[in-house]
């Protein structure tokens, strides 16, 4: 129910030529979730309480842009670099049985309209308490309804905690030994079943 974020060395250049004899390569590579014990037990920095690798000032700094490499078949939850960064934040105003209530927001459910859009599927993440559910729907003007990924209504939302929704994409039923072609800024526990997952720039 979290995320494993990486970010650029900053001990090392950030001029690195990712090229060599003009042949794409990658030089870097970061294990977020292994189940083998080889070397050790298993690995599970998706977990928002281990806070792998983060630094909260740089966390959407353009540095990512990792690829995806996936051990075992299963579903990854991520944010694509080219919309990592909040959809909105803020501060629950009220606390609403398994919902987010922010009066200081106007949340709408059509884009075209005037307002924070915040669609179904999208991620609430509690800053506070490190929850996260999903948008099952919202309320024109109004509170959004939230649910875990069994589509179960999800209670993680009180007055006063602090959120931040992200409009997070699910990959479905990705074969064992795949690399996905895509860039990558977090990877979300939330939805994520898949394992041996290396993250690859």
């Amino acid at each position: 129910m979290a995320y494993g974020d990486i970010i650029n060395d900053p001990f090392k250049p950030s001029n690195e030529s990712r090229e060599k004899n003009s042949v794409e390569t990658v030089n870097r590579a970061i294990v977020v979730k292994d189940a083998s014990t080889k070397g050790s037990g298993a690995i599970n920095y998706l977990n928002l309480s281990d806070k792998f690798n983060i630094n909260q000032n740089t966390l959407f700094s353009g540095q990512n842009r990792a690829g995806v490499y996936v051990g075992t078949q299963g579903d990854l939850c991520v944010l694509l670099s080219g919309q990592s960064a909040p959809v909105v934040t803020g501060t629950a105003t009220s606390t609403v049985t398994n919902k987010l209530s922010d009066s200081s927001k106007t949340f709408v459910n059509k884009a075209n309209k005037s307002g924070t859009h915040v669609a179904p599927r999208d991620l609430v993440v509690n800053t506070t308490d490190n929850t996260v559910a999903s948008v099952a729907s919202v309320a024109d003007g109004g509170d959004i309804t939230l649910v875990d990924i069994a589509n179960v209504a999800a209670n993680i939302m009180a007055s006063g905690e602090s959120y931040e929704i992200y409009r997070a994409v699910l990959f479905q039923n990705i074969a064992a030994g795949s690399f996905l072609p895509i860039q990558v800024d977090r990877v979300f526990d939330f939805g994520t079943t898949a394992d041996d997952i290396i993250l690859i720039y």
